[in-house]
């Protein structure tokens, strides 16, 4: 994708916080084994079930900058109201534009009764009346009923959610969660839609060899209410509030609603977590990934070639996923809006691997998907910066990402030890099955998985 020129600020429409510049990272000589080592944080151990969800639930946000203004004005707002306030912003994002003005949501896990019984937050009732409540004239089944929201879950409480309604979920011996993502394996390129409208007809990249596909808006929106249809049919859906790229002046909101806790704690790994002083003040994100994987397109609507369609709308911020469960969709639709967003702020987007000497030295590992960015880029002897996908400025090189998509095809500890050693409780295995699992044990005595080609 080209860059052109944008609005009057540069940035595509999409805002971006104003805050301190990239802090310099600081390095410290090697210990005796001669492996670069993270210390920044000390090991801790939870004992009970309860213990070990609080203590991801407080783990699961890294330290990013806070903008303390921001943060101190909305401390004076209620709990109750800021959950208001939360609730009314994912509402928002799941109406269904030509019907109703969003459904009626609850936080909490239908499934999960409370002291008195009920499954439904108390908290929740006396709000829908007044807030969520769509016009009468404009009632549609999903109006009727309640939409449960799991909001920003931890690791182990995500676990769980897999495990109980996932079906080929379980939790491998280094404590990954093994899922399957259905007959999609991979990325589906030629299902993938741009919108071409008034925004992107001169900034992008259209015609023959060009990877963007041109769809028209009406079809996206075509697509986006039957995803968004779908997702309101369900009686809870994930939601994940989230940020791309660490450098904090340049740095997005990004939402992602999904029906599976697979899709969940993928990118809760693979995006950057908020503080919880950041979440609070989070807002309305600047884009959204509607995620119905397990519904598919139409295939008589216009575009269509099949029933998988992933489509990006740059001018509404939005995308759409139809008939694929395949996770790295969203990694790659995000990737492809920073590719967009981060020419027009003068900012140069990589798809590289990125690590650093102990001397301050970078190195950029550049290639395809598979081509090595991920081996190289995790040299134990030097510290990682990321796998895949970078921002290079003036100030210095930012990861976009906030965790590694590793390939572990024939993985092994004596050639990858920071990949091997990755692979434990709240990461993910995409595409597997038991019977492999108990090929592998029989073999190697692990469970590192061989995915399917």
């Amino acid at each position: 994708m080209s860059a052109g020129n944008g609005n009057a600020n540069g940035d595509g429409g999409f805002s971006f916080p104003k805050g301190p510049a990239m802090p310099k990272i600081t390095t410290g000589a090697k210990r005796g084994s001669e492996i670069c080592h993270d210390d920044s944080g000390p090991t801790v151990k939870a004992t009970t079930i309860d213990e070990l969800h609080s203590l991801q639930k407080k783990r699961s946000a890294p330290t990013t900058p806070i903008n303390q203004s921001g943060a101190a004005a909305f401390a004076a707002v209620s709990e109750e109201e800021r959950q208001k306030i939360q609730l009314q912003s994912i509402s928002a994002s799941l109406a269904s534009l030509t019907r109703e003005s969003g459904p009626k949501v609850v936080r909490g896990d239908p499934a999960e009764k409370k002291a008195d019984g009920s499954t439904t937050p108390a908290y929740a009732h006396g709000q829908h009346h007044s807030i969520f409540s769509p016009d009468l004239g404009a009632v549609s089944d999903s109006s009727l009923k309640f939409t449960h929201v799991l909001y920003n879950l931890s690791p182990a409480e995500l676990y769980e959610q897999a495990i109980k309604y996932e079906k080929g979920s379980f939790i491998t011996s280094n404590g990954a969660l093994a899922t399957l993502s259905g007959a999609k394996t991979g990325r589906a390129p030629r299902d993938k839609r741009v919108v071409r409208d008034a925004t992107t007809e001169g900034e992008l990249w259209w015609g023959k060899g060009s990877p963007n596909i041109e769809m028209d808006e009406h079809t996206f929106m075509v697509n986006r209410e039957r995803a968004v249809d779908y997702l309101n049919s369900l009686e809870k859906v994930f939601v994940n509030d989230q940020f791309l790229n660490w450098d904090p002046e340049n740095r997005i909101k990004v939402r992602i609603v999904s029906a599976r806790a697979y899709h969940s704690l993928f990118m809760h790994n693979m995006c950057i977590r908020p503080t919880p002083e950041e979440l609070e003040s989070f807002g309305t994100p600047d884009f959204t990934i509607y995620n119905a994987g397990q519904f598919p397109c139409n295939r008589y609507t216009h575009y269509m070639t099949s029933s998988t369609s992933v489509d990006l709308n740059l001018s509404r911020r939005e995308m759409v996923i139809l008939g694929t469960q395949y996770a790295g969709e969203m990694k790659k639709g995000l990737f492809s809006v920073m590719h967009y967003l981060m020419p027009k702020r003068r900012i140069l987007s990589l798809h590289s691997g990125c690590n650093m000497g102990k001397e301050g030295d970078v190195a950029l590992f550049f290639g395809l998907s598979g081509t090595g960015k991920t081996t190289l880029s995790t040299d134990h002897n030097r510290y990682l910066i990321g796998d895949d996908e970078h921002c290079w400025t003036e100030t210095g090189v930012s990861n976009i990402e906030g965790g590694c998509y590793a390939k572990c095809v024939d993985l092994s500890r004596e050639k990858e030890p920071d990949i091997w050693n990755a692979i434990k409780f709240g990461t993910g295995k995409e595409h597997t099955n038991l019977l492999d699992c108990l090929i592998l044990i029989i073999h190697h005595n692990n469970f590192i998985i061989k995915l399917k080609n």
